[in-house]
């Protein structure tokens, strides 16, 4: 059993697919959560951990780890894109980043360009001809 939580917040739909109901985190932001069932792909030596996710055309609440795209497709299922297979809303939120990549932080105030320097130090347009 896994939870759904179809995140549509920032344009592009991304499927996350939660093993922890994500209603009792205090960061969720109270999406619709579905509870699905995902039947996962037995692990295989020499594939990595990326899989597919596939959905039963047949039952909306029916989906499939495949090792390929291309297996998806061959089993008549539906390729689910992007997607985010995983434990918990906060694990799919630090890894996944949904919202983007964080502002870098600065230690501390930047500062304007050409604060701290004197009036009379700072570059003046040059007039006249013969400059």
């Amino acid at each position: 059993m896994h939870f759904l939580v179809v995140d549509g917040r920032f344009g592009t739909p991304i499927y996350a697919f939660l093993e922890a109901d994500p209603r009792g985190d205090r960061d969720f932001p109270g999406l619709a959560v579905r509870k699905v069932s995902v039947e996962l792909a037995e692990a295989v030596a020499g594939v990595g951990p990326r899989v597919s996710v596939g959905r039963d055309p047949r039952r909306l609440d029916r989906f499939r780890e495949f090792r390929s795209d291309g297996a998806v497709a061959r089993a008549g299922f539906i390729l689910i894109e992007p997607r985010y297979v995983g434990a918990s809303w906060q694990e799919y939120v630090s890894e996944f980043r949904p919202a983007g990549e964080k502002p870098h932080k600065w230690p501390g105030r930047p500062r304007a360009a050409g604060a701290g320097v004197r009036a009379s130090h700072r570059a003046q347009p040059l007039t006249g001809a013969g400059r």
